[in-house]
């Protein structure tokens, strides 16, 4: 009978340099988030098998009953033992899930990273890092806080330049704060999240900005200083020219 594996325990080297593949450590945030995967022991299993680790303090218990937190960092990477697609998770409660697709690898030996992309390297200008698609850019504040929309890969996320994070926001919730500030009243509309991919030329970048900010607001994505995107009583500027002065966030 093969032994299970013991836990808790650290992350072992190619663990760590898969992870890391997808955590720039030029940019703050995503060094922060090393930091404390750094500092994490492997706690055990999720709730999808030997692929799916929980990280956390050494003494913690896992919660299998608890939801999956929001994505913090996707991408791929090419290894000489095959690929691997990665998911690495928020923070809750001082734990961090993570998501290998190829599980085997992980217990590889001597094998080399050949490839990866990453949507954390994301930054203001550039092209779909997954696949070089062309992607919308809302710039709310220019090139400081800015929304990117993948038709292709119907994913919204947002970019913070102090941080340097590309934050994912949940495409169903944003549309819905969409939709309530069109008012459509339409369920077979209002109710059709892909709508907003497959219709994305008819959202003008006003409108996107105003559902980020109202989507932000009730989640709190972000931590924003609200002032500085007050909509001024000055009638002929419009919307994102009142919240795009090269202010920082």
């Amino acid at each position: 009978m093969q032994n299970e594996p013991a836990f808790p325990r650290k992350l072992n080297e190619i663990e760590k340099q898969l992870l890391f593949s997808l955590l720039p450590a030029e940019r703050n945030g995503y060094r922060e988030y090393r930091e404390k995967i750094e500092n994490y022991f492997v706690l055990g299993y999720g709730r999808f098998g030997n692929g799916n680790l929980i990280l956390g303090n050494e003494d913690d218990e896992i919660d299998l009953t608890m939801p999956s937190a929001p994505v913090f960092a996707v991408g791929n990477i090419l290894t000489s033992a095959g690929d691997v697609y990665i998911v690495i998770h928020e923070e809750f409660e001082n734990q961090i899930e993570i998501d290998f697709s190829n599980p085997d690898i992980l217990n590889s030996t001597g094998i080399k990273l050949l490839s990866s992309w990453s949507y954390s390297t994301w930054k203001p200008g550039m092209k779909n890092p997954a696949n070089k698609e062309k992607l919308r850019e809302i710039h709310i504040v220019k090139n400081a806080l800015v929304v990117a929309i993948s038709q292709s890969d119907k994913k919204i996320w947002v970019f913070v330049k102090n941080s340097g994070v590309n934050h994912f926001i949940p495409v169903t919730k944003f549309y819905d704060e969409l939709m309530r500030i069109k008012g459509e009243k339409d369920p077979k509309i209002a109710l059709d999240a892909s709508r907003f991919f497959t219709h994305l030329h008819s959202y003008s970048d006003e409108l996107i900005a105003r559902a980020f900010l109202v989507y932000n607001k009730y989640w709190k994505k972000l931590e924003i200083d609200s002032t500085n995107f007050e909509k001024k009583n000055k009638p002929k500027r419009t919307f994102l020219k009142l919240f795009n002065r090269g202010k920082s966030v």
